[in-house]
């Protein structure tokens, strides 16, 4: 059985001091048939003399380390993409890791699946130091049609919550447009749906991949200005105008998220002024005002039977 080959894509932006250990987990994985292609973006450390290391690498298709920083990794993943020999990818970001098993595990679902045109796995959080500080993902594996994995999970939120555990086939790229290079964070979010949208996608609940979530990290940056709540408002109007999701999917989206900002996880990081700029872009209405502020009153009553 001739098994695909794989292009293992890591898009790096000064992150020497995860480097080796992001490269030698790709070079360490017990399947075999990949390609490795390394994109530096002009980093400003020491990044490459240690993408030099691995120069002459048999697995080492492509080294391209950029004289000006594009501005954007999603730039860097089209240059990427350009590059990819592969029948599968996967964007394996510089600064985490995984365990050895990972592609060979992932890869069997697409020689299973014919249909498959993406598949991810759980993650295991890190911190900088490589600490286990929880887990991301659901605890049973599935396997769906795209349209609904868009509709259950990614309607509401981004469940493929770093790319480094996603491997998706080359194919399915002709039908992705390039809106998603038009975000700054979320961009990852439109990108899955894109792919997802005329296949399958399947998830692996063993914990394959190790994403670092850093200080550094757009992730992080984006959680504590809470300007990623902005993003979240235009990526679901978006797969709304593409017909994506349904107007009970936006609407279910737009409670839980304004009802975040006012009560929940955003409560203390937005100002007033941006809380009200979310509730105009999430085109918060009368009806919509009213059930949030039903879901905070039942969520205080329920406090107060609770703790009786």
């Amino acid at each position: 059985m001739i098994h695909p080959l794989v292009s293992v894509i890591i898009p790096n932006y000064n992150h020497a001091a995860f480097l080796d250990e992001r490269i030698s987990s790709v070079l360490n994985q017990s399947y075999d048939a990949f390609e490795l292609i390394i994109l530096d973006d002009k980093s400003t450390d020491n990044s490459k003399s240690i993408i030099d290391k691995y120069k002459n690498d048999n697995h080492v298709s492509h080294i391209t380390i950029n004289d000006k920083n594009s501005g954007s990794p999603f730039i860097q993943w089209q240059k990427g993409f350009e590059l990819a020999n592969g029948q599968l990818i996967w964007i394996a970001e510089s600064d985490d890791s995984c365990d050895n098993s990972f592609l060979e595990t992932l890869v069997r679902i697409f020689e299973k699946d014919p249909y498959c045109d993406l598949a991810f796995c759980k993650s295991i959080i890190i911190d900088q130091n490589g600490h286990v500080s929880g887990e991301e993902g659901a605890s049973f594996s599935y396997s769906m049609k795209g349209e609904r994995f868009i509709k259950k999970y990614l309607s509401k939120y981004n469940y493929i919550i770093n790319a480094s555990s996603a491997v998706f086939t080359k194919k399915s790229l002709v039908n992705v447009c390039s809106d998603y290079t038009k975000f700054r964070g979320c961009g990852d979010w439109v990108f899955w749906a894109e792919i997802s949208k005329n296949g399958n996608v399947s998830y692996d609940c063993h914990p394959m991949n190790r994403f670092r979530n850093h200080g550094n990290n757009t992730t992080s940056q984006q959680t504590k200005t809470g300007i990623g709540e902005f993003e979240v408002a235009n990526v679901t109007e978006y797969l709304r105008s593409k017909k994506y999701i349904s107007f009970f999917d936006f609407f279910r989206a737009k409670v839980v998220h304004i009802y975040s900002v006012k009560y929940g996880k955003m409560k203390g990081v937005l100002t007033a002024s941006d809380i009200r700029k979310l509730c105009q872009i999430w085109r918060c209405d009368i009806f919509c005002a009213l059930v949030v502020e039903a879901l905070h009153l039942f969520s205080i009553l329920g406090l107060k039977i609770i703790n009786r």
